[in-house]
């Protein structure tokens, strides 16, 4: 059996066996499954480990009695650079969750991650081959617009729609004699608490120029939310030699929309006092939804656009496809990024922070390294090259700006950033002043280290 290069999703080191072995052997066995080898460092480098006789059955022994559903791993012991390393490895659970001592953990990336309580729902639903969207809701059938329904089935079938409330029920959006959770929030008659969203046009994080707050069925609030949207967008009218002008916005509208869609289909609703957010700013528009990425995927995972979609809401996602909102489940993010390269003054960024996500369009600016000229001087610019030399005339600008915030306006990766700012901190260009969440950046190396 040959030792993995480093840690994975589905790979863990461990020097020693302790509490944080069965935590990762617990994340894996709520995710994909996965192997600690105990008696390897974080960075892969082997250091053994001290083993009697009945080290692995007590160690087993130890794991079964800690966790509730029981897990029992299978060990196997290894011998690699005359080390002695052992292999934990855990098959993923065929019924999910299962706790250590209380505690649910879930493994996301590289990572092991505390599940929340919405988590938990979601993973035991799915785990009974259901959902939050497909339980009976609180609301009876008077809560439930019979003409919005109409609408819906008329954009299903314009020439023959279904009658409303046989829509209803062949779409499975009845339990018994009660509407569904995606019933209600797709068809709310009224004021709905739940679909909660705000919207609104910020100069600075404080001060707001315009906002609207939206509380109505889902179908509904899209058409709402992308007026507003639209409000705030600055346009340009490009000649075509068409009867008509085409119209370029500042930001592509496709990905708007579709980043609108995916909030309000992918949006946690069983924590209704979190509401959906977007901010658009001069720059840049934050568009923050309610729940994180499920069933252990990874910003990676999205970008890579190779990972299986298993959408939060299955009802709600199949209600937008029939309306034909949405194309397919899992091909979201793509368009998005699609949408971003056609344009070509845009760039989408994706944030995952466990209860909620986040995505950021931001406007490229490609005279940064002008404005570094005029204010660091062209040596200084020719001697770091492009990229760091933009990094230094954004942060003298704005040193408070997060890694992901600096990636986009630099217009690289974060992994670039994060590389670049290494050297220019070893190398006496720049200066951290303050903790990692509320320190600053200083530019201190007009004459640093070539």
């Amino acid at each position: 059996m040959k030792l993995p290069k480093s840690e994975s999703k589905t790979v863990e080191f461990k020097t020693a066996f302790n509490q944080d072995t069965i935590v990762s052997l617990v994340a894996f066995a709520n995710a994909d499954g996965g192997s600690v080898y105990v008696g390897v460092r974080d960075d892969g480098k082997v250091v053994g480990v001290s083993l009697a006789e009945e080290s692995e059955t007590a160690w087993v022994n130890e794991i079964k009695n800690k966790t509730a559903p029981a897990i029992v791993p299978e060990a196997d012991r290894l011998v690699v650079d005359g080390k002695n390393v052992v292999r934990l490895y855990i098959a993923p659970l065929p019924v999910k969750p299962t706790s250590v001592q209380g505690r649910y953990y879930v493994r996301k990336g590289k990572a092991n991650h505390l599940m929340s309580i919405s988590e938990l729902s979601d993973m035991y639903l799915r785990a009974m081959s259901s959902s939050w969207d497909a339980m009976p809701s609180n609301h009876s059938l008077e809560d439930i617009s019979l003409e919005k329904v109409a609408a819906f089935a008329k954009r299903m079938n314009p020439d023959n729609p279904d009658d409303p409330m046989r829509i209803l029920r062949k779409l499975s959006l009845f339990s018994g004699n009660r509407p569904t959770n995606a019933c209600y929030l797709a068809f709310a008659l009224d004021y709905c608490f739940e679909t909660s969203f705000q919207v609104g046009r910020f100069k600075t994080g404080s001060h707001i120029i315009d906002d609207k707050a939206f509380n109505c069925d889902l179908l509904g609030e899209i058409d709402g939310i992308m007026a507003f949207i639209m409000k705030h967008l600055m346009g340009e009218i490009v000649i075509t030699g068409k009867p008509q002008h085409d119209i370029r916005y500042d930001y592509p509208v496709d990905a708007i929309r579709e980043i609108v869609l995916n909030m309000l289909v992918h949006r946690d609703y069983c924590n209704p006092h979190i509401t959906n957010t977007i901010k658009i700013f001069d720059d840049h528009i934050e568009f923050t939804n309610a729940g994180g990425l499920p069933d252990g995927l990874t910003v990676e995972d999205i970008l890579s656009d190779d990972y299986i979609s298993s959408p939060r809401n299955p009802k709600l996602a199949a209600l937008f496809r029939d309306a034909g909102l949405i194309e397919k489940y899992g091909s979201g993010i793509k368009r998005v990024l699609d949408s971003c390269k056609a344009h070509g003054g845009v760039r989408a960024y994706f944030e995952d922070h466990g209860n909620w996500f986040k995505v950021v369009l931001t406007k490229l600016n490609n005279a940064l390294t002008d404005r570094l000229g005029e204010k660091l001087g062209e040596k200084l610019g020719k001697r770091l090259g492009k990229t760091r030399a933009s990094i230094l005339s954004v942060l003298q600008e704005e040193p408070s700006l997060s890694i992901t915030r600096l990636a986009a306006k630099v217009g690289v990766s974060t992994t670039a950033i994060e590389k670049n700012i290494t050297w220019l901190k070893s190398n006496g260009y720049l200066l951290r002043v303050g903790s990692a969440r509320a320190g600053r950046w200083e530019v201190v190396g007009v004459g640093g280290r070539g």
